[in-house]
Formats: C-alpha cells, sequence, structure tokens
C-alpha cells in the first residue's frame, strides 16, 4: 500500500461522514423554522376599541379589548394609566376616586375587573366598561374630561401579555394599536 494511491475504503468513510454533517445541519435548520413557525402560528395580538350607542333617550359608551391574533393571549397585568399613575382595572373605583363628576353625569353599567392570568382566546372580545348618560349630558361629560371626542379619553388601558409559550411580552395600550415588544 503506497502512500500515492487514494483509498477507496477512506474516500468512501470521509463521504458518509460529510454527508451525515450536513444532514444534521440541515435537520437542526429545519427544526428551528418549525419551533418559529410554531410560535407565529399562535401569536396573539390584543387590540382596544371604543364603541359608542346612542338612542333618543341615552348614550352608551363601551371601551373593549379583543384578541385579534391567531392564538390564546394570557394577560400578565391590565391597569388604567392616568396622570403618571397606575390603577387597577376596576373602572368603578377608578372613577369614584379620579372623576367623581362622572357620576354625576351618567352611570358606570358594566365594570370588568380583569386580571393576571385571564386568558383571552382569538376572536373574543371583552368589554371592559360600560358607561351611560342622557344625550344633554354629552357636551359636559366632554368639558369635565377636557376632551373633543369620546374616541380620545384622559386615561388609557394597559395590558402586558404573552403567549401560550411565554416566552414575549407585550405591552399594548387603548392609545395605539401597535404591540410593544417587552423584554423580559
Amino acid at each position: 500500500m503506497g502512500t500515492g494511491k487514494i483509498n477507496t475504503d477512506r474516500i468512501l468513510g470521509i463521504s458518509a461522514m460529510v454527508i451525515s454533517v450536513l444532514t444534521l445541519v440541515i435537520f437542526i435548520y429545519q427544526t428551528n423554522i418549525m419551533r418559529i413557525q410554531s410560535k407565529l402560528s399562535v401569536k396573539p395580538r390584543l387590540s382596544f376599541s371604543t364603541s359608542s350607542y346612542s338612542t333618543d333617550s341615552l348614550v352608551r359608551i363601551e371601551g373593549l379589548v379583543y384578541n385579534k391574533g391567531l392564538g390564546p393571549a394570557i394577560v400578565d397585568s391590565i391597569y388604567i394609566a392616568y396622570r403618571n399613575h397606575r390603577y387597577e382595572m376596576d373602572m368603578d373605583e377608578f372613577i369614584k376616586n379620579e372623576m367623581p363628576i362622572l357620576e354625576k353625569y351618567g352611570e358606570l353599567i358594566r365594570n370588568s375587573t380583569l386580571g393576571p392570568g385571564n386568558t383571552f382566546l382569538p376572536g373574543e372580545e371583552i368589554t371592559i366598561y360600560s358607561y351611560q348618560f342622557h344625550p344633554e349630558n354629552f357636551d359636559s361629560i366632554l368639558r369635565y374630561l377636557d376632551i373633543r371626542s369620546t374616541e380620545n379619553l384622559p386615561f388609557q388601558f394597559k395590558v402586558i401579555y404573552t403567549s401560550i409559550y411565554e416566552d414575549e411580552h407585550w405591552l399594548v395600550s387603548s392609545e395605539s394599536d401597535d404591540p410593544e415588544k417587552l423584554d423580559k
């Protein structure tokens, strides 16, 4: 056996090892792609909206949060932000403590006390408050809140939520429809 001759068995062995290593690299790459796709297929996206209904005798304003994403959203925290303070998600207490005059003009007829651990399924919508009043009080309410429309409330609702994987957290606010990814 000379040094200048190529050993066929050695070439076959090296080729088999190279093919095995390349197969492993491709397998790892494909697994990573599948993991990313799996996470994206269950990514939630919470959003807020305000709706109003009126009749001759009553006006109703509702604040809603809904999941327009592909997967369930798990709430880490939800709160009301007003004048650089955080308040628990309890509109009844918030109005009594911070905006008591609103009780004179109308009434809170639905108050949702959402909290950590609540889950929003894809397509689910939850009313977080419903406030009704007589139409003649509308201008007084706008002046009291110092706003031009009920779309621009002086306080915001904020939710920090995650997906079922609990590896990424997002913050969404009622003043912006774009969730902000948080570093946790």
